[in-house]
Formats: C-alpha cells, structure tokens, sequence
C-alpha cells in the first residue's frame, strides 16, 4: 500500500519542470533518487526530494501520493492525509490512493460523528467525483465538437435514415453536454466557494474570533478534514464535519488545491 508509483506516470510533468530545477540535476533522476531513498528506509530524504520536484511546479497525482507516503512513514499524519487528499483529487479511481486515505482517517483522532447522507445522494457524490474537472472539461469540449457534426450530418442528410440517426446522435451528445458540463460546474464552484483544508498541527485549539484572546471552542488534531469558510489576516474560521464553527491559526492547517 505505500509502495512509490512507477516512474514513467510522471516523466512528462519531470520533463515540463526541467527548467525550474537546478541544472545539476535532471527532474527524472530527482525523482528515481527519491524512490530510491524511499525504498532505502531514508523518509525524510525522500520528503526532501520529493518536495523539492513539487515546488519545482509538477502537479501530479503520482508525486503527491509519493509524499503522503514518505510523511505517513515519518509519523506526520496530518501531512499524509494532505498529499493524499490532493492525489485523490488528481487520481480519483486510485485504489491505493483511496485505500491510504482510508487507513489514514482510522488513525485520526477525532473521532466526530455525522448524520450519514442518504443512499441516492452518496451515489451522486460518488458520481460527481469520478472524473477530475481537466478530464470533464476535455470530455464538454468533444461533446460539444461531436454534437455539432452530428447537427451538421443532419441538416445536410439525403435520406431520412441517417437524418434519423444524425439527429439522434445530436441529441444525445446535447444531453451528455449538458450532464457533463453541470458536473464541471459544480466542482469549479466547489473550488472557488467552498475550499477544504487539513489540519497539519498535532493539536490546535479552535477558537471564537480570529486571536489567541478569543474564547477556546474546541481542540483538534492533525489529519482532519475541514471547509473553510473565511479568513481573517493569518487565522482561517473553519466549519468541521458536523457543523461546528471557529477560527485557526494559519499555520496550523493547508489549504487543499
């Protein structure tokens, strides 16, 4: 389950990066000497390497899902959950993704408990996440090229049969657009309106207002999961999963991309 992806996944986002990395080193060879320092048991090294070709600008679900890894092994949970959370979104029908982030949220410790959506409305959810907003935006695009050949073929048709299919086709990819674009949509409005962050500190108090003056709502712990809801100079107000509100130290969290 914690095994590093195969090198080849990334080489085009090493190769992209190439310019913003020092010249000394290539970003393929960077990212073989971080595998190898992870299979090695040096954790911290890899982390270091594998940072490195992050801040380089590669975003690839493959090197955070490397990340994750190399943090979990270091004991830094809420910095696992992090890289992985930003994997899943990168890599959504990944198992070891998923299986890593499943594994994580056993060992956080909050442990807070939430009415559980109706069945319907978790397939919806399952739905919605099942393609990242690059993969639908390529999927709306031909769709829309596709839907206007098939107008096309029947307006210029020369017999009712393959005016028939033409139309029927045009139709279809509309509707399919339309599904599609929706989709899109709501993850762009997800990503602007309502962002999510983990808690990287190994405990943090939630306060009531944006200082260390205001009143403590509540302590929490590294690896959990929040919205974010505003901020306030360097304090972010948050809403945890079962509703509650409150304010914490920038520092504290990441804000997933």
């Amino acid at each position: 389950m914690m095994r590093p992806p195969r090198l080849c996944r990334v080489l085009v986002f090493l190769l992209a990066a190439a310019p913003f990395l020092p010249a000394r080193t290539a970003p393929e060879e960077l990212f073989a000497r971080a595998n190898a320092l992870y299979q090695q048991g040096d954790f911290a090294a890899a982390e270091r390497a594998y940072r490195e070709l992050a801040d380089a600008g590669i975003d690839s679900g493959e090197l955070y899902y490397n990340l994750g890894n190399a943090c979990f092994k270091q004991n830094k949970l809420g910095e696992a959950v992090y890289f992985w959370e930003r994997a899943a979104r990168r890599l959504p029908g990944d198992t070891d993704v998923r299986e890593n982030l499943e594994l994580a949220r056993r060992l956080v410790v909050d442990r807070i408990e939430v009415a559980e959506s109706p069945l319907p409305l978790r397939w919806l959810s399952a739905a919605l996440h099942r393609f990242t907003p690059s993969q639908e935006s390529w999927a709306a695009f031909g769709l829309f090229v596709a839907g206007n050949i098939l107008l096309g073929m029947y307006l210029l048709a020369s017999g009712p049969r393959l005016a028939r299919w033409s139309l029927a086709g045009c139709l279809t990819a509309a509707a399919l657009f339309l599904l599609v674009s929706g989709s899109l949509a709501w993850k762009l409005y997800e990503r602007a309106y309502r962002p999510e962050g983990v808690i990287v500190a190994q405990a943090v108090e939630m306060r009531s207002g944006p200082g260390k003056g205001y009143l403590t709502v509540a302590t929490i712990h590294e690896g959990l999961t929040v919205r974010i809801r505003g901020r306030a100079d360097d304090w972010y107000q948050i809403v945890l999963p079962n509703g509650w509100s409150g304010w914490l130290p920038g520092d504290s969290l990441r804000i997933l991309e």
